[in-house]
């Protein structure tokens, strides 16, 4: 309308004019250039509303559950009410201060609402950020570890005192920033907070030292007792699903906590103590909570050298491959070759898989690690292909891990392998462990029916060690199942495990699939395998891995 642009149209805050039936009539030119052409945070957003309000209440930042303008209409006081509008990346947040009023023009016919809005984002942020956490209102790692030292050093006046602190992972927080989105991921973590808050003393300090991780600081603890009991509690109330996009899900946490006393050096010792037990809890299964205890540090700090090493053994050269031969089984003739990654350590001379593989897998490198072993693979059967008459119709069959398989560019990755040692596809078998299947089976099929296109077979390995895939096994693109060595031992004394192991073989066949069976070692289990008509199989009956030397003169005096 004419006469609002007249009035404020060269107001320097963000002028809204709304009539009394909650239609927006007018919005001057700093309005536009804050929210766009309609400023629509004043009405009820809808599910896919990339804004969210929120305003501080108590020391703590809460979602506003109303919508403005039909309050403001409602006749609500409302004046510099302080409130922070989040937008989803990369727009930054802006904190507001909204007044609002009702009006009533007669000479114009015109009833409704007047709203004026002012950034105060250089205003509030500085003060914001020096002592609380912008998202959730608790206190900043600062104060935090402030607190921690001020509570030990009551300790030294009292020294049959003590004070705790937990670190709190939450789960699935990427899952719900990856589905629903990152607004609902912080009002998730705000509903934590909230939580925890709720469930501690009021002498107790919450803090979130950044992304899904809280911290709480626990003082004037009387006895582990009490603490255990304050863990169980926070443990119960996170486990409660969370409503997210009218969703329930189910989060959890991951606890670890650390009781210090007067001994204790500083608050940082107390935090990392705590940090180190919740790395501990993550790989505890049911297990709600874990105690910091001395040989954890040893066993962090091992860690940590042992994942610095393999880094430098990717880069430096230090692996290597050895193949464990894949035979017929009647005629123990030489078909394929498994490579197995080795390492050949400085000082702790050559490591198996077991001891650095599951390592990798936790720090990511096992995606280098992984790319490494393919292409050497690749490279040394084209390699023996060229050189050795009996291996032309050889294969190589090579594990990957879950990681590389969610990699964007894996197709890609294993196209300019294939191209680089100029091995054709045909004799390349890429093995996939039964549990990643289970694990991603929606997000899988697509990359192994490409993977399966191209000319590449593809094996499951330990098979039989989750039978709830075999009810499911034919939607995957699979040529070749390997047994588990497991279904071997006393199979033939065992009905049970006789039954499953005849009734996976039988899946086989009917689903046209090569049955490889793994673990045979003595003559026992190979009349087991041909019993069960078994094509091939690998043990140590016939050949433990070789390296590259042992394996090329087996493969020489075979006939081509």
């Amino acid at each position: 309308m004419d006469i609002f642009e007249n009035i404020f149209q060269n107001c320097s805050d963000a002028v809204v004019v709304a009539n009394d039936q909650g239609q927006i009539v007018y919005a001057n030119a700093k309005s536009r250039s804050l929210f766009g052409p309609v400023p629509m945070l004043l009405s009820a957003p809808d599910e896919s509303a990339d804004y969210t309000l929120w305003e501080l209440q108590q020391g703590h930042l809460t979602p506003l559950n109303v919508s403005l303008l039909p309050l403001i209409l409602s006749g609500v006081p409302f004046e510099d009410r302080e409130l922070l509008l989040r937008c989803s990346p990369p727009h930054p947040d802006t904190w507001l201060a909204v007044t609002g009023y009702t009006i009533d023009l007669p000479n114009l016919n015109f009833q409704g609402a007047l709203i004026f809005m002012r950034d105060i984002s250089h205003h509030k942020t500085p003060t914001h950020r020096s002592g609380l956490d912008e998202l959730t209102g608790t206190v900043n790692r600062t104060i935090f570890m402030d607190r921690i030292q001020h509570a030990l050093d009551k300790t030294r006046q009292d020294e049959n005192s003590f004070v705790a602190v937990l670190c709190l992972d939450v789960t699935r927080l990427k899952a719900i920033n990856d589905t629903f989105g990152y607004l609902a991921g912080d009002r998730l973590l705000v509903e934590i907070a909230h939580r925890l808050e709720q469930n501690l003393r009021p002498q107790d300090t919450l803090s979130r030292l950044g992304g899904d991780e809280f911290t709480v600081l626990l003082e004037d603890v009387s006895s582990y007792s009490e603490v255990m009991a304050i863990a169980e509690e926070l443990y119960k109330e996170c486990a409660e699903p969370v409503l997210v996009d009218s969703y329930e899900i189910n989060v959890g946490v991951n606890i670890g906590l650390s009781l210090g006393n007067h001994q204790t050096p500083d608050a940082d010792t107390l935090l990392r103590q705590a940090d180190v037990a919740m790395n501990e809890a993550k790989g505890r299964f049911g297990e709600h909570y874990c105690v910091f205890e001395a040989a954890m540090v040893a066993d962090a700090d091992n860690s940590l050298h042992l994942e610095m090493a393999l880094k430098r053994a990717i880069e430096n050269g230090e692996l290597y491959l050895e193949y464990q031969p894949i035979f017929l089984v009647r005629s123990q003739a030489v078909i394929g070759v498994e490579s197995l990654v080795r390492w050949q350590h400085p000082t702790q001379g050559s490591l198996g898989p077991s001891q650095f593989i599951a390592l990798a897998e936790k720090t990511g490198l096992i995606i280098p690690l992984g790319w490494w072993v393919l292409e050497e693979s690749c490279r040394q059967l084209k390699e023996w292909q060229e050189m050795i008459p009996s291996a032309k119709t050889l294969f190589v069959s090579v594990n990957m891990s879950s990681r590389q398989f969610a990699q964007k560019d894996v197709l890609q990755r294993i196209q300019a392998i294939l191209k680089h040692t100029g091995l054709a596809t045909q004799f390349l078998k890429i093995e996939i462990t039964e549990s990643v299947l289970i694990n991603n089976s929606d997000s899988i099929i697509e990359v192994l029916t490409a993977i399966r296109a191209m000319g590449i077979r593809l094996s499951v390995d330990d098979f039989g060690t989750g039978y709830s895939s075999l009810s499911y096994l034919h939607r995957f693109p699979v040529d070749t199942l390997k047994i588990d060595r497991s279904f071997l031992e006393n199979a033939d004394s065992d009905f049970e495990k006789l039954e499953i192991l005849q009734s996976v073989v039988r899946l086989a066949w009917n689903l046209g699939l090569e049955v490889v069976a793994e673990g045979i070692e003595t003559q026992r289990h190979l009349a087991q395998v041909k019993a069960l008509r078994c094509e091939s199989g690998q043990g140590f009956l016939f050949s433990r891995p070789l390296r590259k030397n042992a394996l090329e003169k087996i493969l020489r005096s075979q006939p081509a």
